[in-house]
């Protein structure tokens, strides 16, 4: 069950009817729900004054909704060569990063001096105000210790916790001594946590690029992306037409496409990990050789083939479904705000690994040039304006696994111009009942993958086991392939 569910005259048939049957009742949910919105405003404005407002874009406010066991924080790692000084961050943040204005005079990161919270049924941000305080969101570890990878682990289980609603929920953490492997030297870590209701992944890089670090170029600069207004046109034509349908499937869709794992009574976890780089010229090589699939359908085959080879047979789907997380691009500015949009396509894991990846390069081309990534994109903006109760149509999205793809800098950068990035990484909030997810980060001709998994889906020596060989799996791949053994693949 792949893209191919939102192709074909049938499809549009069923589409076109939808819109008809559903189109009114839908402007009429959506008229009543604005005018909802604008008496619950009059009764914030009453009951607390400027001090609380309703959350205005809705894919920030998707995040409001608590659920058991789902974390919805978001943290990125930056393995730094020499120690970073905590006032030297205090500082930087006081004095440049946090007062930062637009070109029309506004303060661009006022929003990280709310908190959010949920009055009335909606998400809201509550303005801290004078109650701000810098000490609380930027601190450091004890520098006698040295961390290693597995105490780390732990200290993530404890940040990849909901905050506090009485401050703002995001913070800067240093950790001064941390030693991944045993032949490794001692690095510093500088890790930044935020809810994730605060921004996505890219505008957080682009934050990281502008106040807080120094060099660096951007694989794909996100305010000067452009699509060619033709292929923008078919973009949007083929979402309106096909659309409709696609929001219903992503609403209905209830089926599991991974085998659970008994509880024994035990509580559900959420298991972390991360993977060693992998030279970006030895991806490229794979690349190149099977006709140049994209990035994240090499690393989601590569994650299948380790998936095979770990688990017995019959924990592993014959047809996984893989949603991938993207972006609509261009970037209008550097506010912070969620804009993220997902596609989604299927992946055969009984074919072999070369077979699999071509099949998988034209799967998700059509599902990426269709309609789910404009579809899910407002779909989320809509729901999200709904008070919190509605947001559990995101949460039926159940699929085998979630990939996401985020490219940093080509280049090696310095972190407030004093110590160099080695290494960067980031541990994603997964938003829907997806069991998995994974990211992979681009760095200085490097990659990282790392990711989380709930204990329903695997277990954490199984997740560590199949990141760990994820690059090996890349790299005997790029062993095997010559250019005379993948003719027609």
């Amino acid at each position: 069950m792949g893209c191919r569910d939102t192709n074909g005259l049938l499809q549009f048939l069923i589409s076109l009817t939808i819109s008809i049957l559903l189109g009114p009742i839908i402007v009429f949910l959506v008229t009543t729900n604005e005018l909802a919105r604008l008496f619950v405003s009059l009764c914030l404005r009453v009951n607390y004054g400027r001090n609380i407002s309703l959350i205005p874009y809705g894919t920030d406010a998707i995040w409001a909704r608590t659920r058991p066991n789902r974390s919805r924080m978001s943290i990125g790692i930056l393995k730094i060569d020499k120690q970073l000084p905590l006032e030297r961050v205090k500082q930087t943040l006081n004095d440049i990063f946090l007062p930062a204005k637009s070109s029309n005079g506004d303060q661009v990161y006022l929003k990280l001096k709310n908190t959010l919270v949920v009055k009335y049924g909606y998400g809201c941000w509550k303005k801290i105000g004078e109650k701000f305080n810098l000490d609380e969101h930027v601190r450091s570890l004890p520098d006698e210790k040295v961390y290693s990878k597995a105490e780390l682990k732990k200290l993530i289980d404890t940040w990849a916790e909901d905050m506090s609603e009485e401050r703002p929920q995001w913070e800067f953490i240093i950790v001064p001594r941390f030693v991944d492997n045993a032949d490794e030297s001692e690095t510093c870590l500088f890790i930044f946590r935020m809810h994730h209701a605060y921004m996505d992944g890219l505008c957080a890089a682009m934050l990281f690029k502008k106040y807080l670090t120094t060099g660096g170029t951007w694989y794909i600069n996100p305010y000067e992306f452009r699509i060619p207004f033709w292929k923008k046109f078919l973009f949007y034509m083929n979402t309106l037409i096909f659309g409709p349908y696609a929001a219903i499937l992503l609403l209905i869709r209830t089926k599991k496409f991974w085998p659970e794992l008994p509880s024994n009574g035990l509580p559900q976890r959420n298991y972390y990990s991360w993977t060693k780089p992998i030279d970006a010229e030895v991806v490229l090589k794979v690349r190149k050789n099977l006709k140049n699939p994209p990035l994240s359908s090499l690393i989601v085959n590569a994650y299948v083939a380790a998936v095979k080879e770990i688990l017995p047979v019959e924990r592993v789907p014959d047809l996984l479904r893989v949603v991938e997380v993207g972006a609509v691009l261009p970037y209008p500015n550097e506010r912070l705000q969620n804009r993220f949009a997902t596609f989604y396509y299927g992946i055969n894991s009984r074919q072999l690994d070369f077979e699999r990846i071509k099949a998988t390069k034209k799967e998700s081309w059509k599902a990426m040039t269709g309609p789910w990534i404009l579809t899910t994109y407002w779909l989320l903006r809509v729901l999200g304006r709904f008070p919190v109760c509605f947001h559990f149509a995101i949460t039926i999205d159940r699929n085998s696994l979630m990939m996401n793809n985020l490219p940093f800098s080509k280049t090696r950068v310095r972190i407030l111009e004093y110590g160099e990035v080695l290494e960067a990484f980031n541990l994603p909030a997964i938003p829907s009942d997806t069991g998995t997810q994974i990211l992979c980060l681009s760095y200085n001709n490097s990659i990282i993958i790392s990711g989380q998994t709930r204990s329903d889906y695997l277990t954490e020596k199984e997740f560590e086991d199949i990141l760990e060989r994820i690059p090996e799996i890349i790299h005997e791949w790029a062993h095997k392939l010559k250019d005379d053994e993948v003719e027609g693949v």
